[in-house]
């Protein structure tokens, strides 16, 4: 299933009239909205009640492996009202951290580095996007899924001439309606790619490492998931005989994180 997490009712309204999305009532002070394939959490405003939305969502079913969407409007010093972009990179204003999102496939729209800060941002200073939840939504949604499955959408609400002050409830679900479009290509791309990395069972990969080293039942779900990062990320089978000479089941996946994170991207086809 995707989990869309948005901050404010205006943010999710185009979504919930777009893929029509049934309310269910209001649970523990979260309003979700769902059908078969989409379930959507409104948070609230900040990073530590979008954390607390995905921790929500992920304990609705959670042995379950998700789709994440962040999807809300930001601010940035030069680009147009309107335009929508996807996070290459997020960081926490206030501790520094940063996380990339891996994307193999092509972007339906342009990409930035977005920050995350604790108050609405007037400075715009240097050539970032600025919102208020996605590092807590980032932080809390990857320990839930891979990276290619955790991404942030955001629509550009302010800049220098248009500032936060002037941006109302109408205006951001308006500037969100117009897109839809790209909203729908990234979630398209996103079910594709989730179709791929779904199976859960054993692989003869899994089975030749086990063979080698000893997982702990944590390190096994780990070894897995890096396995299907592997297989959305690269063309070539993974060869075994790259790990010959590490010595434990860590210092494997620690190699294998690390080629990971090396290989190029493997667009697929719209």
């Amino acid at each position: 299933m995707l989990h869309i997490v948005t901050a404010l009712p205006c943010e999710a309204k185009p979504l919930i009239q777009y893929y029509r999305l049934n309310g269910r009532q209001a649970e523990n002070g979260f309003r979700i909205y769902e059908n078969e394939q989409i379930r959507l959490i409104i948070a609230g405003i900040g990073k530590s009640a979008a954390a607390a939305a995905c921790g929500y969502l992920q304990a609705m079913t959670a042995k379950e492996k998700h789709i994440w969407l962040n999807l809300g409007i930001a601010g940035h010093a030069s680009l147009d009202i309107g335009e929508g972009v996807i996070a290459n990179k997020v960081i926490d204003a206030a501790s520094e951290k940063q996380w990339y999102p891996a994307m193999p496939f092509k972007s339906p729209c342009d990409t930035v580095q977005l920050i995350t800060v604790d108050q609405p941002e007037s400075e715009y200073l240097g050539d970032y996007a600025y919102d208020m939840e996605a590092s807590g939504f980032y932080a809390t949604a990857c320990r839930f899924n891979s990276s290619e499955l955790v991404h942030v959408f955001k629509v550009i609400s302010d800049n220098h001439a248009n500032p936060a002050q002037q941006v109302s409830a109408k205006m951001a679900e308006e500037i969100i309606s117009a897109q839809l479009d790209s909203v729908d290509a990234l979630i398209q791309q996103l079910l594709k790619l989730n179709a791929l990395l779904m199976p859960q069972q054993a692989t003869p990969e899994i089975e030749q490492f086990q063979q080698h080293w000893h997982f702990t039942v944590s390190q096994q779900h780990q070894l897995n998931r890096l396995l299907q990062r592997w297989q959305a990320r690269s063309i070539e089978p993974l060869n075994i005989y790259h790990y010959r000479l590490e010595k434990n089941s860590k210092a494997v996946l620690q190699l294998l994180e690390r080629r990971i994170d090396k290989l190029p991207l493997k667009f697929e086809n719209s």
